[in-house]
């Protein structure tokens, strides 16, 4: 039952991640007739996406636990390349996603090792935000764990569907600046 709930949950805080990107986007541009159609064409693609997704519940192990901290890994990495270093977001991203792409070829034998480089890869997206939004670690701590979640959440869901591990990324930002937001206030 636990398990359904978390797939659940993961599957429709993805769903209002989309929607309020969009709502965002037609915001900044009321007043341009392509926008509002690009939205009416992404909201269209979107419901046909979620409707064609399925919500079966895996079990969740040890292994999920690994792969929270590997987006951790990631994260942290990149963030600190970027920050403290003085590399750009991206090249820091790349380096530590074409590091964790090498994992696989050492363990060939572990099937747990394979899906290492997407859990990285997708911390090294947590790792670059911008340094405006994400000024401390707490912030990135907070968002790679919230992603490492929503990953394990939907890890047999949107196959095949680009920008799975941006839009994890971006909803565990979001998600870590509106909490420590709210906390910094109240102090």
């Amino acid at each position: 039952m636990f398990k359904k709930h978390v797939k659940n949950l993961s599957f429709f805080l993805i769903i209002l991640c989309h929607l309020g990107f969009l709502a965002a986007i037609l915001f900044e541009n009321q007043n341009n007739i392509f926008v509002s159609a690009f939205i009416i064409l992404s909201l269209i693609l979107l419901f046909i996406t979620y409707k064609k997704t399925p919500l079966n519940s895996v079990d969740h192990s040890f292994e999920h636990v690994l792969t929270i901290g590997f987006v951790f890994f990631g994260a942290i990495i990149t963030y600190v390349l970027s920050s403290s270093f003085g590399l750009s977001r991206v090249l820091s991203a790349s380096l530590v996603g074409l590091i964790a792409s090498f994992v696989p070829n050492l363990f060939k034998r572990s099937g747990f090792a394979q899906g290492v480089p997407t859990a990285v890869y997708c911390g090294a997206f947590v790792g670059m935000t911008n340094i405006n939004v994400s000024t401390d670690y707490i912030i990135i701590s907070i968002a790679s764990a919230t992603t490492g979640l929503l990953l394990v959440g939907t890890k047999d869901t949107f196959h095949g569907v680009g920008g799975k591990l941006g839009t994890l990324a971006f909803a565990g930002v979001v998600f870590a600046f509106l909490i420590t937001s709210v906390i910094f206030q109240w102090v």
